[in-house]
């Protein structure tokens, strides 16, 4: 189930009561007005279900080698004491140690428990973040992020570096299904040919996702200030920095991006198409390449410039138009848009209008993000030492890509259909 959809959904629904209620207040219709917020109120309560589950989704694991529940982990492998209780405590204690020499052994005791013997001290350069304040950077960049929060994510347990998974190997399914498994109509005592499966063997191996900070010798002494500030500003940025490698990245020591997939579809422009449009035809056609099966879970993304050609999106019949843009709610709805009964993600990643890229139609489970908890934090006191500045660095490991390699035929079609589309240049 796509929670975030179905957030957006309530959400809407919700600004269109409020609208109805501020128009009841307005005329003096009190207890008309007393109902639709007692119906704003269970959708509130629904909203709070829905982000519940939502987060425990996320959370869900499933790798070969990956994460343990608490009833599956051994006796012996215990939960990471949590030392430190914030992230501002655990940065000033990593200060102290670095600056004054002032040891505390809650760092060591955090680096054996997260990240092992063979992984780094602070002896060495670095030291490990608690897991429950490193989980919660990374966790808020998935969660915060409409397409990064709609991705198939898998957890690493703290000893394993990469997935394997067996993938089915297939590129056409007008016959057969994963890749060779085939039924027949057989008469009474004929035979069939044998059929089998073709699989894959997919790997992902972590890499690394390194930000940066600088802070002040008054910064450091407020530990509730540091925890807030660089939780808010680490996330946002690995959001924006995992978001694009998502879309566009290349697979070199990072993610590899939709639009580097050899999955991926590109629909021509029309005939005559003026440069950097998006008409209704071209919307029908990516939605006519999308894989039957990848239909309920499909959304578009676009470039934020591409928002003030959506209103004008029609198909044109003799003398009548029919948009396919719908705004959920109505014209207060803007912050839940549809094009073709599908949602709308804006995400500055794209490419620049008028270049393929900038108008994309997805299937998000259909690409795989690996991640791994555990973050890696050095310190610095030599980057800034003119101006009494410190430099924090932090370290995650992460990785993803699609997970096809291939269009798919299907049967009775000469087009071939894909859960990644997107429109070609238009210039």
């Amino acid at each position: 189930m796509d929670f975030m959809e179905k957030i957006a959904e309530l959400r809407a629904q919700k600004n269109s009561l409020l609208a109805k209620a501020e128009e009841l207040i307005t005329a003096g219709k009190y207890e008309e007005a007393d109902a639709i917020t007692e119906q704003m109120t269970g959708i509130n309560n629904s909203i709070k279900s829905l982000e519940a589950l939502a987060e425990a989704s996320i959370q869900r694991a499933g790798p070969v080698g990956g994460s343990k529940s608490a009833e599956d982990r051994p006796q012996n492998e215990q939960k990471p004491e949590k030392l430190f209780a914030s992230l501002g405590e655990q940065l000033g204690a990593i200060y102290n140690f670095r600056k004054n020499h002032v040891e505390d052994r809650r760092l060591q005791k955090v680096n054996n428990a997260v990240m092992g013997a063979n992984e780094g001290t602070g002896a060495d350069g670095g030291f490990a973040i608690q897991t429950d304040f490193a989980g919660m950077i990374l966790q808020s960049a998935l969660e915060r992020s409409p397409l990064l929060s709609r991705l198939d994510h898998f957890t690493c347990s703290r000893s394993a570096n990469a997935m394997r998974w067996v993938q089915v190997d297939e590129t056409d399914i007008s016959k057969s299904v994963f890749g060779g498994v085939q039924m027949y109509w057989a008469s009474e005592g004929s035979t069939v040919a044998a059929s089998k499966p073709q699989f894959r063997e997919m790997k992902l191996d972590l890499e690394k996702m390194m930000g940066f900070a600088y802070c002040t010798e008054e910064m450091l002494e407020d530990t509730a200030f540091m925890s807030g500030f660089f939780g808010t500003a680490f996330s946002l940025a690995a959001d924006q920095l995992l978001g694009d490698a998502v879309i566009s990245g290349d697979g070199v020591g990072k993610p590899l991006g939709i639009l580097n997939s050899k999955a991926l579809l590109t629909v021509a422009k029309e005939t005559s198409q003026a440069d950097g449009t998006f008409t209704g035809k071209n919307a029908l056609g990516m939605m006519g390449r999308a894989l039957p099966q990848s239909r309920d879970r499909m959304i578009w993304l676009m470039h934020p410039d591409m928002e003030e050609l959506l209103p004008t999106l029609t198909i044109e019949k003799g003398s009548t138009s029919k948009f396919l843009w719908d705004p959920e709610g109505g014209m207060r709805g803007f912050d839940t848009q549809r094009v073709l009964g599908k949602p709308v993600i804006f995400d500055q990643n794209c490419s620049t209008v008028g270049t393929a890229g900038d108008v994309m139609l997805v299937d998000p489970k259909q690409y795989i993000l690996l991640s791994k908890g555990t973050a890696r934090q050095d310190w610095s006191i030599h980057v800034e030492f003119l101006t009494d500045q410190s430099c924090f660095r932090m370290v995650f490991r992460c990785n993803g890509a699609p997970k096809v390699n291939a269009p798919l035929t299907i049967k009775n079609s000469l087009k071939t259909r894909s859960p990644f589309i997107a429109l070609a240049d238009r210039k």
